[in-house]
């Protein structure tokens, strides 16, 4: 599977060190060991930096299988066989780089994220420092475990151990939510003047750090169904604000890559027609002309990418719209339905936005048409899709969603990698 280079999230005097992050298990005998890593504040600070381009690095992984296994990317002629299996389900096989880069990529963030919050703490970084940076690896670590447990059916929790065992997305979400909410319950000691220096020496710019911790919470709890957490959740994120990863030359966004850069991927053309008609979002994300469709392999109407064709474009770690989507998904589901739909008509009626984000532009459904389970979950289903294209949660919606989402994944989830199986007697294979 062909491979982009890490995010740069943030320049630093100390870039040399940012290697560490990428594999902690040095070879290179002119490196630092990992222990001369973590012996000083410059070290813990650039595998901290190095983790969250290892994040950025990974998005078109997750992307790549939700958008092709669902109703989102179709693949070109140039695109990997393994990419093409992902469409049709034809030829499949559990040894293609599709298959093992979402967990490899994971399990990179995961180690980042353990070594942080055990060898920080042993520096004396002071309140600010220590706290922005283990809550931060707690927070990607989570993360990690998301887009795994969205993509595999079982997954060890922590790869680090000999044999580790493949744990059900049960548990795997509980420690993903205990995570998040030990991140919170920290940030909550800590002031923001007092996080000035590591926003400053460590936090990717764009990033927000308070509202990303809330977000992964709701959306979690959300797919844990724990509703009235994921709506309080909500309640905590800054909607008027996004927190995205960002890429700077020589590094590019991963799906310009994918799409622009290779020529392997593009958006069906039915994600435009089976849109709603007045919906501006298809234009938002993808060239919605007719004029400029093409013919993809295996035989799908393709469009030009238009969203993330920009080589720097941010890519986000969530969207605001997709907090009030997971608040009307759980009112509904608490049976809260007029607050529900009114929900569901704010993402709707939006026509402008300050921020880089999609918007609607249609008008409100009628309260009689939005005042039952059934009825607010099809179209919940209907706004994510548009609101969320290429974001890496489509095959989760299908699973939460069921018979609300209009397409049958290929595959319900991924294998576990054949190198996995091979080197982990304990995998289960």
């Amino acid at each position: 599977m062909t491979r982009h280079p890490l995010a740069a999230l943030r320049a630093l005097p100390l870039a040399a060190l940012l290697m560490l992050a990428c594999d902690l298990d040095l070879q290179n005998p002119n490196a630092p060991t990992e222990d001369e890593a973590f012996s000083t504040i410059e070290g813990v600070i650039a595998v901290a930096v190095g983790m969250q381009g290892q994040y950025a690095e990974m998005v078109e992984d997750y992307v790549l299988t939700s958008s092709l296994v669902t109703d989102e990317w179709g693949t070109r002629t140039r695109s990997l066989i393994s990419y093409q299996s992902l469409v049709t389900g034809q030829n499949f096989s559990e040894t293609y780089g599709v298959v093992q880069a979402p967990w490899a990529g994971a399990y990179r963030v995961v180690k980042s994220a353990n070594s942080l919050v055990e060898r920080a703490p042993q520096l004396g970084l002071g309140p600010g420092l220590e706290t922005g940076i283990v809550s931060l690896a707690r927070i990607f670590k989570a993360m990690a475990l998301g887009t795994l447990i969205m993509q595999y059916d079982a997954v060890p929790i922590d790869n680090s151990v000999p044999g580790p065992v493949p744990q059900p997305r049960a548990v795997v979400l509980d420690t993903i939510l205990t995570l998040l909410e030990r991140a919170r319950t920290d940030l909550r000691t800590v002031t923001d003047a007092e996080l000035a220096g590591f926003n400053t020496r460590v936090l990717g710019a764009g990033l927000s750090l308070r509202n990303t911790v809330h977000a992964m919470l709701a959306r979690h709890y959300l797919i844990d169904g724990q509703y009235q957490n994921a709506a309080d959740a909500v309640d905590s994120v800054n909607l008027g604000v996004l927190s995205v990863f960002r890429y700077v030359a020589p590094n590019s966004n991963p799906i310009y890559g994918l799409a622009i850069g290779l020529l392997y991927v593009a958006p069906l053309r039915s994600f435009v027609t089976q849109a709603e008609a007045g919906d501006r979002r298809p234009n938002y994300w993808a060239d919605t002309l007719l004029a400029n469709s093409f013919v993809g392999n295996p035989d799908s109407v393709l469009q030009p990418l238009r969203k993330y064709a920009g080589q720097f474009d941010d890519y986000p770690a969530y969207l605001p719209d997709e907090m009030r989507l997971i608040k009307a998904e759980a009112l509904t589901r608490l049976a809260q339905y007029a607050a529900a739909a009114a929900l569901v008509n704010t993402v709707r009626t939006q026509t402008t936005s300050s921020l880089d984000e999609p918007v609607a532009g249609l008008p409100a459904i009628a309260d009689a048409l939005l005042d039952s389970e059934p009825e607010l979950l099809a179209q919940i289903a209907y706004e994510r899709r548009y609101e969320l294209y290429m974001q890496g949660m489509r095959w989760e919606d299908t699973r939460r969603l069921g018979a609300a989402i209009t397409t049958t994944p290929i595959l319900a989830f991924l294998p576990i990698p054949s190198q996995e199986c091979t080197t982990n007697p304990s995998a289960g294979c």
